[in-house]
């Protein structure tokens, strides 16, 4: 489970996680858990949502509703609440709220079951799946049980003065209850010029770096083009990279099984079908 988390301003950190979703070499949950309301339904899938194949009612409220008088977080129980994404159809969303009124309904209780439900989250085939969770912008309604049980926790940040500044007291903050091993940056539309400032004004390793690349990046944030992937694209290429280091590190990858091409993709893999 990586789960992502930014500063003040739009660092890029849903677009950041779409991409790695989007590029994954294998099935993956895209969980928005970003408790002021999410952004991936209506802005990279806007165009589904338009037409009824994606639904913002099935998702984390619809799960925390289900789920109200469970006394643990069960993975089974999110399946129902998981839809296929139309243009990277290995990837499961669990839409997010649509407002921030929502959190409340959700509550403390809700996201500790919604965690342990993401951390042992299997497909419909019963093979465990990775879960990428978009947290948003840090604050007092920030689920930290998603934070805490994440083997990754990335602050994105952009290489500009605002955001790295910004950065600083919300890293300061996650390192007090992250081990440091398990805690570091995605650096959002930079150069590598800028992300090696970045990491020297931070302190810490960049886990995720992702080119400036504003076609690609306005498909993801705002569903430019039908929300439909461009063929070549920079930020992809460089999300496929980090997409399969993080995937090899985790599934005990050789270098040559790094360097193959990411293997087919099976319509509903995360789902069973599509919803």
């Amino acid at each position: 489970m990586i789960t992502i988390v930014s500063g003040k301003g739009a660092p890029g950190a849903t677009t950041t996680l779409a991409a790695l979703a989007a590029a994954w070499p294998a099935p993956v949950l895209l969980a928005d858990c970003d408790p002021a309301g999410g952004d991936l339904a209506p802005g990279w899938l806007g165009h589904w949502l338009v037409d009824g194949t994606v639904r913002t009612d099935l998702g984390v409220l619809s799960h925390a509703t289900a789920t109200r008088h469970a006394m643990a977080g069960d993975p089974a129980t999110l399946i129902d609440h998981v839809q296929t994404v139309p243009p990277a159809r290995h990837v499961g969303l669990l839409a997010g709220l649509t407002s921030p009124e929502q959190h409340a309904a959700v509550g403390t209780a809700g996201w500790t079951r919604l965690t342990a439900s993401l951390a042992a989250f299997r497909t419909a085939t019963g093979h465990p799946a990775d879960t990428l969770v978009d947290v948003g912008r840090y604050g007092t309604a920030t689920p930290w049980p998603l934070l805490l049980a994440a083997d990754v926790v990335l602050l994105a940040v952009r290489p500009t003065q605002r955001h790295v500044l910004s950065a600083r007291p919300v890293l300061a903050t996650l390192a007090e209850r992250i081990a440091p091993e398990r805690l570091g940056l995605a650096v959002c539309a930079t150069t590598p010029a800028g992300t090696r400032e970045v990491r020297a004004a931070l302190g810490r390793d960049t886990v995720v770096e992702i080119p400036a690349d504003a076609r690609t990046a306005a498909v993801l944030s705002d569903g430019v083009d039908g929300g439909a992937l461009p063929r070549r694209s920079p930020l992809l290429r460089a999300g496929r990279r980090a997409a399969r280091r993080l995937h090899g590190t985790y599934h005990n990858y050789t270098p040559a099984e790094l360097r193959a091409p990411a293997p087919p993709m099976s319509a509903g893999a995360l789902t069973g079908g599509t919803r």
